[in-house]
């Protein structure tokens, strides 16, 4: 069933998961039974548009035996495409944030974030 092989001496359990890992308060790190990938997020000085740096790192001999070059190649290529869409939608969500806020500023307006988007933020500033 898997398009790779997997990460030496994993369990059952860690064989079918992935860990998610967010150091605040802009880089992810997602492990997945064959890969890891590593997501950091920046402002920009325009409110609204966010740049990101995306890297996927394969296990190594995470290429199946009977797979050509080429047909390794194209399954990584499909997984990058599945991450960058899943991040795409996380961007969407932290433009919204960042415009939000900056024109809340502008506007003097105080209080909460929009908690669909940004209850990591409102948590992490309770914890402080």
């Amino acid at each position: 069933l898997h398009n790779f092989n997997l990460f030496p001496k994993l369990n059952p359990v860690e064989a079918t998961s992935a860990l998610f890992f967010q150091l605040f308060p802009n880089i992810s790190v997602t492990i997945y039974p064959h890969s890891v990938y590593t997501l950091m997020t920046f402002p920009t000085s325009t409110p609204g548009v966010t740049k990101e740096t995306l890297s996927l790192l394969m296990a190594p001999g995470a290429k199946l035996k009977d797979d050509t070059d080429e047909q390794y190649k194209e399954k990584c290529e499909k997984l990058l495409a599945f991450v960058v869409n899943i991040n795409d939608e996380d961007v969407v969500a932290i433009e919204n944030l960042q415009e939000g806020l900056y024109n809340a500023r502008d506007q003097g307006i105080h209080g909460e974030f929009l908690p669909k988007y940004d209850w990591p933020v409102h948590r992490f500033q309770n914890m402080i």
